[in-house]
This record gives C-alpha cells, structure tokens and sequence, in this order.
C-alpha cells in the first residue's frame, strides 16, 4: 500500500513527460523558459509605456509573461501556450500570485487575434519564428513593437544595436518597430519591394 503514492507520483511524472515532448514535436518549439539575466535584458529593451495589448506568444511557464504583466499593471497582458503542462503550470502560478492583468490562454497564437498588439514578446525556434512572420505583418498596426529573445525574425530589421543578454550564452535580444522593420530592397526597375 506504501508504494501505490510513489507509482503515481512516476505515472504522473511520465505522463507529465510525455505530453511535454508529445507537444513539442507537434509544434516545433520546446518550452523553454527565459533565464534571469536575459528575461532583465529584455524588460529592458521595452518601451516605458504602450497603448494597447501586449502579447507573450509561447508563454512556456509563465515567468516572463508574469513580469510583463507587472512592468505594465495598466495594459491588458495575454500569455499564448499550447502545450498543457507548461500553460498549466503558469495558470497556477497565475492563480496564486497574479497579477490581475494577465490572462493565460491554452491555445495556438497562429489562431488568434494579434491586431490589437502594441507589444508582443517572444522566445520561440527558427521555424516558429518563419511561422510567425505573415502573421505579424498581416495583424500589426503601425508603432507596434516586436521583442524576440535569441532568435531573429526572418526578412526583418532590428533597431539597432542588437543587444546581448549577460547570460553565458549572451542571448541577442531582437526589438523591431513595425513596419519599419520591414527589409526593404531594390527591386528590377528602381522600385522598392520587400525581400521574400
């Protein structure tokens, strides 16, 4: 009788497991949490104040869509994650220390409503981000700010400098201004036109 709760707890453990990677080859982004310094390093690259809803797309477990929400305690902050044991784990964490103005939601961001952002955040792999591109340049208004941590957004500039994480990895954390960031070219005949 004394092994049955140590059974449960590896059930509970395997299962746990198992839809963490089940999610994660679904999806192609692991859910990986951002570290301390680069979480700092990224608060710091966002504006004083914004005028609409900021987005955390991939909340993962909630740390850096919680410190949002605290940075700015008057806007609307919208966590996005589909995998079940991370977006679970925020939603407790959310549950039992707040804040009040955020909101968790277990659902794909590919789906979702963005047109509202004046900010989204994100940490998300190569092919998220490649995913995430049209999405963004069909929602976005105009001043919208994009803040991506260690991974670029294909076809699109940064404000400059890039700036570097004091983690050991010296994460490069990405802001863009919509629509300037936009790559522009010159295409055949002088005429401006965006790289593909």
């Amino acid at each position: 009788m004394g092994s049955l709760p140590a059974l449960i707890a590896v059930l509970a453990l395997v299962v746990t497991l198992v839809l963490v990677v089940a999610y994660t080859l679904a999806t192609g982004v692991s859910p990986m949490p951002t570290g301390r310094a680069a979480r700092a390093s990224l608060l710091g690259e966002l504006p004083a104040d914004i005028g609409g809803t900021v987005f955390e797309l991939g909340a993962g477990w909630g740390g850096l869509a919680a410190a949002l929400a605290r940075r700015y305690p008057t806007r609307s902050v919208v966590g996005y994650e589909l995998s079940p044991v991370p977006w679970l784990f925020a939603a407790l964490g959310r549950w039992c220390t707040g804040p009040a103005n955020l909101t968790l939601r277990r659902a794909d961001f590919l789906r979702a409503d963005l047109s509202p952002a004046a900010l989204v955040v994100c940490y998300l792999c190569p092919a998220g981000m490649a995913r995430l591109r049209p999405k963004l340049e069909a929602e976005l208004r105009p001043g919208s700010v994009v803040v991506s941590h260690f991974f670029a957004l294909p076809g699109w500039r940064p404000d400059e400098p890039v700036v570097r994480a004091a983690d050991a990895a010296r994460s490069p954390i990405y802001r863009y201004r919509f629509p300037r960031c936009l790559a522009r070219t010159v295409a055949p005949g002088g005429e401006p036109g965006r790289n593909p």
